[in-house]
């Protein structure tokens, strides 16, 4: 069975190795490197219990103030294109509490198995860089923290089984001598993983190879076909014509625009990230850090420490705001005692795929017999990646019906 893959980010390239691994002949095609978009500046997290969706009480409120907003961490820009109204209204109706707990509660149960597909792939040889040292919230105000407990409670409710134990004022410090003293504490994650994304992008897309499959760099696609006896051609800029018996399209945001000549419509808008990644002087961080008050995320690879950040929706350019990234590095700096980058090694802009309901679109599209999504993983593309790929093959390959997928289907928009 011969399948083509539209995308070589984690989604795309974790569908295609799982299918290579149940015997398809498997070609990935990407208009730029493996693992170069969404997936190379994040800070790759596995988390499940950071899985939840930004569609939330609130987020009528957030979307008002941010038009006027300079410094928050998630800002939208309307877009004179008819589907950006769409999509904010289908967002903004996600965002109820009856809504958001719904969608919470499928993307727990997605992630809770995330960490055994990620030591499924070292069992099997994929190579990654991998840091086991957990995940820590950490706040500047006590009355944050608080709050967060709470939400401990709710996840605990939604089945979350972690392990998490809470640092205050000098326990802090001694939990992370990197953190700012008048932090006023940390919730850590104590199971939680990251890896280093570029790093998972590249061992998969080696492992595709090594298992007969093929990985097509820069060459974008520029027409999908529908063809007789049930196949799929896909016609690159190169002039490449790759036929298939069945086609995924994991191409991130440009999903939408893939398919929409076919008449498909995927409910998708770009999230626009930055981030730092650098050398530097100082006491750097030993755990990564979701800094709570900011929503900017600070990873340590290795000698090197990543500050990442920003939400911004409706903004599709690939443009480096310096502004911005320099708002995401300024803050993220406020949280920690004394590190602060000396050599730069990369600074980094991408659109995070975001669906109209802030939950992944997974599945068989209907009426296209050999035709599958998966994209809109938004920023959970790490933790949700591995066991897409798995649940999707084993859909694909054997036409098994995963119920944990149920929820992400195309159709309930």
């Amino acid at each position: 069975m011969r399948t083509t893959v539209i995308g070589a980010g984690v989604i795309g390239l974790s569908c295609a190795y799982e299918l290579s691994e149940l015997g398809h002949t498997v070609t990935v095609i990407d208009a730029d490197a493996a693992g170069a978009a969404a997936s190379a500046g994040n800070a790759g997290w596995v988390t499940p219990f950071l899985s939840t969706p930004r569609a939330a009480p609130g987020a009528v409120r957030d979307a008002v103030r941010s038009f006027t907003s300079t410094e928050g961490p998630a800002r939208m820009r309307p877009h004179p294109e008819l589907g950006f109204a769409d999509w904010i209204t289908k967002f903004l109706r996600a965002s109820t509490k009856k809504g958001n707990r719904k969608s919470t509660a499928a993307l727990q149960e997605f992630a809770r198995d995330a960490h055994a597909h990620f030591d499924a792939l070292l069992d099997r040889g994929v190579s990654f860089d991998q840091y086991t040292d957990g995940l820590a919230v950490v706040f500047k105000d006590e009355q944050n923290l608080r709050h967060y407990e709470q939400t401990v409670t709710t996840m605990r409710s939604l089945g979350y089984v972690g392990s998490v134990r809470v640092y205050r004022g000098e326990e802090t410090r001694a939990f992370d001598p990197a953190l700012h003293p008048d932090i006023a504490g940390a919730l850590h994650l104590e199971t939680e993983r990251h890896v280093r994304p570029e790093t998972l992008c590249q061992g998969l897309a080696k492992a595709i190879e090594n298992n007969g499959g093929e990985v097509v760099e820069h060459d974008a696609v520029d027409r999908i076909t529908e063809r007789p006896a049930r196949q799929w051609s896909v016609t690159t800029a190169s002039g490449r014509t790759v036929v298939s018996d069945n086609l995924v399209v994991a191409a991130g945001f440009p999903t939408r625009t893939l398919l929409a000549p076919l008449g498909v419509k995927v409910p998708l808008e770009a999230a626009k990230g930055t981030s730092m990644t650098a050398r530097g002087e100082g006491t750097a961080p030993s755990h990564p850090l979701k800094l709570y008050e900011n929503m900017v995320a600070c990873s340590p690879f290795g000698n090197a420490v990543r500050l990442s950040g920003t939400f911004d929706i409706g903004n599709r350019d690939f443009t480096l705001n310096h502004k911005r990234l320099d708002m995401v590095v300024r803050q993220g700096l406020s949280y920690l005692a004394d590190w602060h980058p000396t050599n730069l090694d990369v600074e980094w802009v991408g659109h995070r795929p975001t669906s109209a309901d802030d939950l992944p679109i997974i599945g068989p599209v209907p009426g296209r017999t050999g035709l599958y999504v998966a994209t809109g993983h938004g920023t959970l593309g790490v933790t949700l990646g591995p066991v897409t790929g798995a649940l999707a093959a084993r859909e694909i390959a054997h036409g098994q019906t995963q119920p944990q997928l149920e929820p992400f289907r195309l159709t309930r928009f």
